[in-house]
């Protein structure tokens, strides 16, 4: 049985790592929301399977069918590289900024400067570590952890980080939950999307819980999208706190515990 994800790029990624380890005739069940791209699956697997539409129910569709052929799956063929600013950007599919470096990321990138006092960063959901060697290409003495709870995300940050020759701790994480020291600043990019609805949970235990993780003169520094306003919750738990930069599609904040 398999899940289809939000993204077609990582459904493929995903199957065809599946289809890989199965043998001929395994039957294969397939479910996913329709409107996340699964009415395509006949066509995009029928060179290795025969699927048929068996239910439709709730906005779901469930397909069904046989594996006839098996395929050989190479990690190499995925990988995406991207370059902004002489930085070499490593991807995969399922991860945030797979097929391009977001604009939201480069907004916040383009706030860190040479000569800031920030010792030990923390990069929050870190993906492709874009941010992360974003951050080292300016202040190259910094120690930054990077988290993040996908593997594949963890994957692709280390590989950003061998690419351009920096050094970072790559944790996996689920937000602060293996998390044990306290940081000068912590960077984010956070989602507001849970597969295919809207969800603010994870930048609101972000910003709630960052002040456990930040030391006494600490910062949280973060990018949203413009339409969002963190002003309220932003106030509860920092005593200041102001949009750093903005466009007319992205804003970033910047909060600070004293």
């Amino acid at each position: 049985m398999y899940y289809w994800p939000k993204d077609k790029s990582e459904a493929q990624f995903q199957f065809m790592d599946l289809i890989s380890h199965l043998s001929i005739n395994t039957e294969i069940f397939i479910v996913g929301n329709n409107c996340s791209g699964i009415r395509n699956v006949s066509r995009m697997f029928k060179k290795w399977i025969f699927l048929n539409k068996i239910d439709y129910a709730r906005h779901s569709i469930l397909f069904s069918g046989f594996l006839t052929k098996r395929t050989n799956f190479f990690l190499k063929d995925f990988y995406q590289t991207h370059i902004w600013n002489n930085l070499f950007i490593k991807s995969l599919p399922g991860v945030f900024g797979y097929k391009t470096i977001d604009a939201g990321s480069k907004l916040l990138a383009s706030t860190f400067f040479p000569n800031s006092c920030y010792k030990e960063i923390l990069d929050i959901g870190c993906g492709t570590g874009f941010l992360a060697v974003s951050v080292l290409n300016v202040l190259p003495n910094s120690i930054v952890s990077l988290i993040d709870d996908n593997v594949v995300a963890l994957h692709c940050s280390q590989l950003t980080l061998n690419s351009n020759n920096f050094k970072g701790e790559v944790i996996r994480s689920n937000l602060y939950s293996n998390i044990f020291k306290k940081f000068d600043l912590i960077i984010s990019n956070p989602p507001f999307h849970d597969d295919l609805k809207i969800n603010f949970n994870i930048i609101e235990k972000i910003i709630c819980n960052s002040r456990l993780y930040l030391k006494h003169s600490g910062e949280l520094r973060f990018v949203t999208n413009r339409c969002f306003n963190y002003n309220l919750i932003l106030k509860k738990y920092f005593k200041k706190f102001k949009i750093l930069i903005k466009t007319n599609t992205y804003q970033v904040y910047q909060a600070f515990l004293n």
